[in-house]
């Protein structure tokens, strides 16, 4: 696996299976590497101080010291050495952590010859840029001193280094013109450099209030300080109208105490996100597999209530009895009903939705939810309470999985009162938190839940309220939540009652809301 110009010249390999390292070893010596080997952690760690190898090759499962912990102390002790981190099958979540670590790579086991060359071209390249910028930093001063001939080449080489980035790299004045925009922005953007620089504003490459967001992130002290931006989250809005995750770091240029330009570099995470979701996917999944002899004995138990009010039936048929025919009745099409609703239930919390995004007045959906919900407060003893903020921002999201959890919150307070209670109130709260972010707020005064029932409400399948819920209401608003970006907080104390609390991510929020009331209790 020969490297153009290579820069590697030793290797550390770390695996505790001595095969699996010899046989990379021996693999890399035939290429003209230098390797040295360890087999475990803790050893590496030992042989790195050592030799100081410019790559190290780290199995990520391993006993004692993992390659997780590997690869954070080896930056702890030189954040240039490049890591290449070897999976297996089923850890695609700690290699999306190792790259979160700033792993080289990440390749699987069984290891090709193709994808180690792969991994060591990129490690060689990335220490072959470093490699030149310290060069550039070191000679900086005596390049200024040169001729015009050699500001030019200065110059060249600085765009080049710019533009050969396989980050996106833009700068704005204050007003907001592109006035540096890369190939990694074009890439990424989709817009050439001409467009960008002769047409457009920064904020053009953006959701709509994602830049201005930006701006006050970055004047704000959260990410790195007053006047900086490092490692946030954000959005773009490529010229395919795509949104694109990014994780952005900015500064602010000054000149004489002048603000003159804001420089950002952002790294694409679509394909993070893209393996965070498909992780996310196949571990719900996972749990309805494991679920599913819950399911079944649920499905029994609801087949044998079914099959008691089929008796009941033929015997009221039999004595012609019309009573005992009707409560019999009444136990089929209440089973009929539990079936169905665990079925859709399921399907719902398994299927991939695309979601739309769009203005959503959370207002409104919360009205709509309690007016279809009016018959059936009105006939408990169960009085509820609406307390919406006037003029609350629009929330971007999906309607109908905004609804869906505003229902099951609702349905899930209802539920939390016994059948025989005789009192009890539930209350609907709308507002803003003091960062801007809109937050929905269910509470009961219900019976509360422990600590344990606390930590497995989210589950699916789970239920404190036997043949009343299917036990996936909350696991299906716990998914459309984490699909909106957004946050559910639980507070329960037994017998006291519970609240829940969804907070939509800032940056989402534009215009007003049209409807906004303090309702009287109903019920």
């Amino acid at each position: 696996m020969p490297l153009r110009m290579r820069m590697i010249r030793k290797v550390l390999i770390i695996d505790d299976e001595e095969s699996a390292r010899e046989l990379l070893k021996l693999s890399l010596e035939a290429d003209g590497f230098e390797v040295v080997t360890a087999e475990d952690g803790r050893r590496g760690l030992a042989v790195y101080g050592e030799h100081q190898p410019e790559v190290v090759l780290t199995d990520i499962k391993m006993p004692g010291i993992d390659g997780i912990e590997v690869l954070r102390r080896l930056k702890n002790l030189n954040r240039e050495v490049e890591v290449i981190v070897i999976t297996g099958h089923g850890e695609m979540e700690l290699a999306i952590e190792a790259l979160q670590l700033e792993a080289s790579d990440f390749i699987n086991k069984p290891i090709s010859d193709q994808a180690l060359s792969i991994a060591l071209r990129r490690a060689d390249e990335k220490i072959c840029m470093r490699a030149k910028l310290r060069d550039y930093t070191t000679n900086l001063e005596s390049m200024l001193q040169k001729a015009t001939e050699e500001i030019k080449k200065r110059y060249n080489f600085e765009h080049e280094l710019i533009q050969t980035s396989m980050d996106g790299i833009i700068a704005n004045d204050p007003k907001g013109n592109i006035i540096i925009y890369n190939k990694g922005a074009e890439w990424i953007c989709g817009y050439s450099e001409q467009e960008a620089k002769c047409h457009m504003k920064v904020a053009e490459l953006y959701p709509a209030g994602q830049a201005q967001e930006v701006k006050r992130q970055i004047k704000a002290s959260a990410y790195g300080g007053e006047g900086r931006l490092i490692n946030y989250e954000t959005k773009l809005l490529s010229k395919s109208g795509r949104t694109v995750p990014i994780l952005l770091s900015a500064t602010v240029i000054h000149e004489d105490q002048e603000e003159i330009a804001t420089v950002g570099f952002f790294k694409d995470l679509t394909e993070i996100k893209t393996l965070q979701q498909e992780l996310l996917q196949k571990t719900r999944m996972a749990a309805i597999g494991q679920a599913m002899a819950e399911v079944a004995h649920n499905v029994k138990n609801i087949l044998y209530g079914m099959k008691l009010g089929a008796f009941t039936v033929n015997k009221g048929l039999g004595r012609s009895d019309l009573a005992q025919v009707q409560k019999g009745w009444k136990t089929v099409t209440s089973n009929i009903e539990r079936i169905s609703r665990l079925s859709l239930d399921m399907l719902d919390y398994a299927r991939e939705k695309t979601l739309s995004r769009d203005a959503v007045s959370l207002n409104d959906l919360v009205c709509d939810v309690c007016s279809s919900l009016a018959a059936q407060f009105e006939s408990s003893c169960i009085k509820l309470e609406k307390l919406l903020m006037e003029g609350l921002p629009v929330i971007l999201g999906d309607a109908e999985g905004v609804r869906t959890c505003i229902l099951n919150l609702i349905t899930n307070s209802l539920e939390a009162f016994p059948e025989d209670a005789v009192e009890g109130r539930i209350t609907v709260h709308t507002g803003l938190k003091p960062d801007g972010r809109v937050y929905l707020e269910v509470s009961d005064t219900g019976r509360g839940m422990s600590q344990d029932v606390q930590d497995k409400i989210f589950r699916p399948l789970f239920s404190t309220k036997g043949a009343r819920g299917s036990g996936l209401g909350l696991a299906i608003t716990d998914k459309i939540v984490r699909e909106h970006e957004a946050i559910i907080h639980l507070c329960s104390e037994p017998q006291k009652g519970s609240t829940f609390t969804i907070v939509f991510p800032t940056g989402k929020t534009q215009g007003n809301q049209g409807r906004a009331c303090c309702d009287r209790p109903t019920g």
